[in-house]
């Protein structure tokens, strides 16, 4: 222990000579560079005022001599007299040794034909070389700006036949119309701005020769240190690699709980009289809250949870509950007997204490009749209020508790609204919470999904940038009872007796025969319906109560409707396990092929208990042969 802290002792005094050492080099260049400049803008300004007159002089000194000979220049042109027009040219650049050449340009006509001449004075010998101009002259600027103007000086260019900083100045060569005709170019010779930029040139390189050595002494520190923390820049990488692999694999897992949620949009529909919108933000990459829903034979089933803790644990229990939620409910239509089950199948082995407060609630579709039981989460909003819960434990708690279930009205034209603790506990950069009372404030809106973009929308405004803490998940349902379109066609009551099932054969073979029910769809019909009375009779009313069954039959030209109602104990045949036909006969358990028979040949099939009557609607399709 005592050496390790020995070396990182070391490591930090190394560190923190080299850095030092590294400030200090960096003072020196940054002292040298600035002496070097200084010295350098000195003479760069003396130079520019000298050479500011001498340019003045020397631009009316080429202007005054261009126009004294221009007059010769347009007239040997005129008459295309080729050596009178050379011998000009010749006088001029040996009068004035200033010009180091000109150049006379022909007007390129439609034809496209160029003539140029080009006669300079050799810089070594001082001799004139004359030469034809090969190339497109009409591209240079000295000619385009030249040839419509009557004096025009171009940028300082490095000139092609002598190496030396040059400029020119054009003037257009006229005919006796006042037609451009030509154009001639005098090139000046910047001698003492190439003399200049030479100079600079040394200077500067004379300035950068102590920086590079500097340089390179900072360079040998820095690859001292690069060597000597090699080690832990191989260690990050390790480290940033499992990053990359940790964050890939929860990318990964965020799709695949993507995939498990639900259809976040059911628009109303007349055969279902909902519109069910839902959203779900993890705070992290994946999240433990979860909601869903699910309709079967008439019903709603939805619910919505929140798993303590966050992240991949929390992740893998929400897995878990909504598998399990989505298997009961396609056998069981009791809340409070979905969310008992659940409770004791994640309380067995919950080693790490991890619980999920949940809602579930069975909407019956015809009726608006809300089952529901809750297990320690928010109470739902229905129309702008809450709705009256028993708080219960949360499930995975304690396993064998039991869940209490209410019950309540769902008005025509009504909106559920369901949410976890991340709504109400968002907070802004002031550590303020979005709270109950703003959330009320966005509960009205015509569809389901406007109520669920309009609050995400009025949580961003109020938590602004702030980093979210806590996953948010929201559900809403908007419930419209849709008018029944059938008429009640037949009705007939029989006492709980099964030598009376013949009356009820009767019946049925008469109004699916008057509808237009194929003989193959009557014969499934009845026996749907003979298996459901008997059940009525076993169940409803045992040890031989007296009672009676009433079935109301109801039609219109898409489907019969047969309305099962008794008295009797509180049964609902949706409840009991389908029998497992795939097995053979002597293997199976008693009991369960009746409701099999029933789903198997009807529509739907839809039990309600109310006002102290058991009601189960059987529906049929009219299939018109």
């Amino acid at each position: 222990m005592e050496t390790s802290r020995k070396n990182q002792l070391r490591s930090i005094l190394v560190l923190v000579i080299a850095a030092s050492l590294l400030e200090l080099i960096a003072a020196v260049q940054y002292i040298s560079t600035r002496r070097g400049i200084t010295e350098q803008m000195k003479e760069m300004a003396q130079r520019d005022l000298s050479a500011t007159n001498r340019t003045a002089e020397l631009k009316q000194l080429v202007e005054r001599s261009v126009a004294q000979v221009l007059p010769a220049v347009e007239r040997f042109t005129a008459r295309k007299e080729s050596d009178s027009l050379r011998a000009v040219i010749q006088e001029l650049l040996a009068k004035e040794h200033q010009i180091s050449g000109v150049q006379h340009c022909y007007f390129v006509g439609d034809d496209g034909h160029r003539d140029g001449i080009y006669i300079f004075r050799n810089k070594a010998s001082g001799q004139l070389i004359e030469q034809v101009i090969d190339f497109d002259y009409t591209q240079r600027s000295w000619y385009s700006d030249g040839i419509g103007s009557d004096g025009f000086w171009s940028e300082p260019y490095s000139g092609n036949y002598n190496e030396i900083l040059m400029c020119t100045f054009s003037r257009a060569v006229r005919n006796a119309q006042g037609e451009a005709v030509a154009v001639l170019g005098v090139d000046v010779a910047l001698e003492e701005l190439s003399a200049l930029a030479s100079k600079l040139y040394d200077n500067q390189n004379r300035t950068l020769l102590p920086v590079i050595l500097l340089q390179i002494l900072g360079l040998g520190i820095l690859t001292f240190i690069v060597h000597r923390y090699m080690r832990d820049m191989r260690r990050l990488y390790k480290v940033n690699a499992e990053k990359e692999r940790i964050t890939s694999e929860l990318n990964v897992a965020r799709g695949i709980q993507e995939a498990m949620k639900p259809k976040v949009d059911l628009p109303f529909s007349e055969q279902q009289g909902v519109d069910i919108y839902a959203s779900q933000t993890p705070a992290w990459e994946v999240g433990g809250d979860f909601s869903d829903f699910s309709i079967r034979d008439e019903k709603l089933f939805f619910c919505i949870g929140d798993v303590s803790g966050k992240g991949i644990p929390a992740a893998l229990l929400m897995a878990v509950a909504r598998s399990t939620f989505r298997m009961l409910i396609v056998r069981e239509s009791a809340p409070e007997r979905i969310i008992t089950t659940m409770n004791d199948t994640m309380a067995q082995d919950n080693e790490y204490n991890m619980f999920i407060t949940m809602f579930v609630g069975v909407l019956d579709l015809p009726t608006g009749r809300l089952r529901y039981s809750n297990a320690g989460h928010k109470a739902p909003y229905v129309d702008g209020k809450p709705l009256p819960v028993t708080p219960n434990l949360p499930v995975g708690a304690f396993c064998g508790f039991r869940f209490t279930a209410q019950e309540a009205d769902i008005p025509s034209g009504s909106t559920i609204f369901l949410y976890t603790d991340g709504l109400t506990e968002a907070e802004d950069a002031k550590h303020d919470q979005f709270g109950t009372a703003r959330m009320e404030e966005h509960l009205k809106a015509d569809t389901a999904r406007q109520l669920i973009e309009g609050m995400q929308a009025a949580v961003k405004d109020f938590v602004g940038g702030t980093e979210q803490s806590d996953d948010l998940t929201m559900l809403a349902i908007h419930y419209v009872q849709l008018p029944s379109d059938t008429h009640l066609y037949r009705s007939l009551t029989i006492p709980c007796d099964v030598n009376q099932i013949t009356r009820l054969a009767q019946m049925v073979e008469e109004v699916c025969g008057e509808v237009g029910l194929p003989p193959t769809d009557t014969m499934q019909v009845n026996l749907a319906l003979e298996e459901a009375v008997v059940n009525v009779i076993d169940y409803a009313y045992p040890m031989g109560l007296d009672g009676e069954v009433t079935i109301e039959v109801e039609a219109n030209a898409e489907q019969i409707k047969f309305v099962v109602i008794d008295n009797g104990q509180p049964f609902d045949p949706t409840n009991k396990e389908e029998a497992d036909v795939t097995q053979p006969l002597e293997q199976r358990a008693i009991g369960g092929l009746g409701i099999y028979l029933i789903r198997r040949y009807m529509d739907s099939i839809n039990y309600e208990r109310r006002d102290g009557r058991n009601i189960l609607t059987l529906r049929k399709k009219i299939h018109h042969i």
